[in-house]
């Protein structure tokens, strides 16, 4: 169980690879003094959040552990426009309604994954240091004419057309940006002016895209109000190839349990190369450096085993999706993968089993050669025969050896049997 670090935040920040841009010059000027009311803000561009998105929900926790109150902001006014950076075309905007149901989906998320059930951990789920509100209830109230006197006044173009996701989006001279994307950095700074008034909100944080956006911010409260207030952000997570972190080959991978399924969110992070566990480790878990140490020791002697992406699979799936469910995924994947019986599943698991694996029914007394061919694991009775006699066939983690058997009932453990061929090719097989 990980344990609360005694060391500074600024130090703990630095050391887990949180720390990309400040606006102080030293970090440590923002984290390490007064406890301050920092704000991140999340647009509900979807019903759920993805994987890459998970670390920044550990970065407020480690806020939060530090005394400092926090703000999410679900961008439900901000959400109907639409963050220009990292896309190289206009967004397509969502109506009221679809933004509003994704709100409601990803504010259930974010109260689950800033909690805890570690009895050396702050609650702050209980609402301890931690506040959601949506930005539609105050920018909805905005006119035209107050937000171009009031906010847009204190904006120059010159500099806008400075920023990054700004010039990213010129390039594209058939695309361009419109006016309303282009509005965006505006509106999330009156987001922080109004975070700063209402709640004495003086930190914004976010990924290292949104640099651009949070320093204006800063800037517009400076110019309104003559305060300073400050901005933090982190690397954004990103694959081998330089794309943004949270993609599988089945595409993204989601926080929700229907999306993407709990055994699926677990063989994602089981399948980590070995080259970015470490990065992982300390990025989307709550394990000391010490226990990711050891961990990655005890994985250096034994690469095969595989006991790093093990327990980074453990740890975040736990994280996301609760203890038992992470316990189910990784016994499934032992039976599925490794040399785990069956027989070992319980209820909860058998369950997670079922959905997880490619599936069959069969009828009792059924030959072992006609089961390989109605499953898929064998393309002709012949093949079949040959894998069985090549001893590539394994019944409930037994090498079949007589193409003659058929299947019984004590073949199956709660109604299931799981049929290999190799290591990787599997199917359940389900008594019709």
């Amino acid at each position: 169980m990980a344990r609360l670090s005694t060391a500074k935040l600024s130090e703990t920040l630095k050391e887990r690879g949180y720390v990309y841009q400040h606006s102080s010059e030293k970090l440590g000027e923002i984290t390490d003094g007064a406890k301050r009311t920092l704000y991140l803000g999340i647009d509900p561009s979807a019903d759920s959040l993805q994987v890459g998105q998970l670390h920044a929900f550990l970065i407020l926790r480690r806020f939060l552990e530090d005394g400092h109150k926090v703000i999410l902001v679900i961008g439900g006014g901000t959400g109907m426009i639409g963050d220009p950076g990292g896309k190289s075309a206009e967004r397509v905007l969502l109506d009221a309604e679809t933004v509003g149901k994704n709100a409601e989906a990803i504010t259930a998320q974010v109260k689950r994954l800033l909690g805890s059930t570690d009895p050396n951990r702050r609650e702050a789920s209980n609402g301890a240091g931690f506040t959601l509100v949506n930005n539609a209830d105050w920018l909805s109230k905005l006119t035209l004419v107050e937000f171009l006197r009031d906010v847009g006044k204190h904006f120059s173009v010159n500099t806008m057309l400075q920023r990054e996701m700004v010039r990213e989006r010129l390039k594209n001279e058939e695309q361009g940006i419109s006016y309303t994307e282009f509005s965006y950095m505006l509106l999330q700074a009156y987001d922080y002016l109004h975070l700063h008034q209402i709640y004495a909100c003086d930190l914004q944080v976010g990924g290292s895209d949104q640099w651009g956006n949070i320093i204006s911010g800063v800037d517009f409260i400076r110019r309104k109000t003559g305060d300073s207030v400050y901005a933090y952000t982190w690397p954004l997570l990103v694959d081998k190839a330089g794309k943004k972190f949270g993609k599988s080959e089945q595409g993204t991978v989601w926080l929700d349990a229907v999306k993407t399924t709990p055994f699926q969110f677990y063989q994602f992070w089981l399948n980590t190369e070995d080259a970015p566990l470490e990065e992982y480790l300390l990025k989307m878990t709550l394990l000391s450096k010490e226990e990711i140490g050891m961990a990655l020791e005890l994985h250096k002697r034994d690469p095969k085993e595989r006991h790093g992406q093990k327990l980074l699979a453990r740890e975040v799936t736990a994280l996301v999706h609760g203890l038992e469910e992470s316990t189910a995924a990784e016994k499934v994947s032992d039976v599925l993968f490794g040399d785990a019986a069956v027989s070992s599943l319980d209820a909860d698991a058998v369950a997670t089993l079922r959905i997880s694996a490619p599936s069959q029914e069969i009828k009792e007394g059924t030959n072992i050669v006609d089961v390989l061919v109605a499953s898929s694991l064998a393309g002709s009775k012949r093949e079949a025969r040959q894998f069985i006699t090549d001893k590539a066939v394994g019944l409930n983690g037994t090498i079949v050896a007589d193409d003659k058997h058929k299947l019984v009932p004590e073949d199956f453990h709660k109604g299931i049997a799981l049929l290999k061929r190799g290591k990787r090719n599997v199917c359940v097989l389900m008594l019709s």
